[in-house]
């Protein structure tokens, strides 16, 4: 009687697990595509591409401070990137809804004339409203240099 129970709460457990194991994997595929994504858009000074996967309220904190989607608009045309890798990637889910991505951020970029720090340990708030992954918060630290031995 036992052994049924045990064998049939795996029949009816089993699928519901690899169905929101798989559904995982996909949403961290699309959040690190996603990241990606932003990034390629500043690379390129691309508006549009930049503004289609970040939320209107989100906020930035990077060496200049913190700032709105709104105020960073107003410099995008004056962030030059010219090359760029995300190492070391990783998403934790906090919910459902929401996630967080940390990567090791390293490529040479300048605002305003002034180079950005680079190697950076970046994060990333995701929020999935209606449906839709955003980002609502991103914040870059400078990553310090190995340890010697």
């Amino acid at each position: 009687m036992l052994r049924t129970l045990l064998v049939l709460a795996a029949v009816v457990v089993a699928p519901s697990l690899a169905v929101a194991q798989s559904k995982t994997e996909a949403t961290t595929k699309q959040i690190e595509a996603m990241e990606r994504a932003i990034n390629a858009a500043i690379q390129k000074g691309d508006v549009a591409a930049f503004k289609a996967n970040i939320a209107d309220d989100a906020v930035t904190v990077d060496a200049a401070g913190p700032s709105s989607v709104a105020e960073f608009m107003k410099m995008f045309s004056q962030v030059k990137l010219t090359k760029f890798s995300m190492d070391k990637a990783k998403v934790q889910f906090l919910n459902d809804t929401t996630a967080v991505i940390t990567y090791l951020f390293t490529g040479e970029e300048s605002m305003m004339g002034q180079p950005m720090p680079s190697p950076t340990w970046s994060s990333t708030v995701w929020v999935n409203r209606a449906g839709k992954w955003q980002a609502v918060f991103h914040q870059e630290s400078v990553a310090l240099p190995p340890a010697k031995k």
